[in-house]
């Protein structure tokens, strides 16, 4: 596993250069890693690398001609999440994540065709993948803040429970598992 400085910096180039599927992927894989760790800050830069994702790839928003500026306040607040994550100051680091999360929702207020919600619903979309994971609902929920009725609902209307399961190899599986503990340790 990645310090959590690196993988906020890995989320700000991403967004800066508008990699919206490699940030979704980001998102994806700190939610894997929050999971197994019950690491909340993952958690939370995993849903805001979705949001981003999703924001990012909606021509409403960055057509907008206030874009520009929103887009660098999200890149600070990042950047101070970054600051704060290198010099371990869990304090300074969760706020500036909810800074982060406030520029989301208030561009999302602003340009948001109908009522997006985009970061509640990155929330129930990252707790679902979580719950993928092998966690159970109120753990997701509680991992990512989701509203767990929400998570069920979603859970319940994907085909998540019909897909049949990733077939993986014996390597494949001990790779993981060595990448996951290796990090631990």
């Amino acid at each position: 596993m990645k310090p959590l400085s690196y993988d906020i910096e890995e989320a700000k180039k991403l967004f800066d250069k508008k990699q919206v599927m490699d940030l979704r992927g980001l998102g994806n894989r700190l939610i894997r890693e929050a999971a197994f760790k019950n690491d909340y800050a993952k958690a939370e830069l995993g849903v805001i690398c979705y949001a981003l994702h999703k924001m990012e790839s909606k021509s409403h928003f960055i057509s907008n001609p206030n874009w520009h500026k929103i887009k660098e306040a999200i890149l600070t607040s990042l950047l101070e999440a970054q600051n704060a994550a290198q010099n371990e100051n869990a304090k300074e680091l969760l706020q500036a994540l909810k800074t982060t999360i406030k520029h989301i929702n208030r561009v999302d207020n602003e340009l948001g065709n109908y009522a997006q919600n985009i970061y509640e619903k990155a929330k129930v979309k990252q707790a679902s993948l979580a719950y993928s994971y092998g966690l159970s609902i109120a753990q997701a929920s509680s991992l990512t803040g989701a509203d767990t009725k929400e998570v069920q609902n979603y859970i319940g209307f994907t085909t998540m429970p019909d897909e049949e399961p990733e077939i993986k190899t014996i390597a494949q599986r001990i790779k993981e598992l060595k990448e996951l503990v290796g990090a631990v340790q």
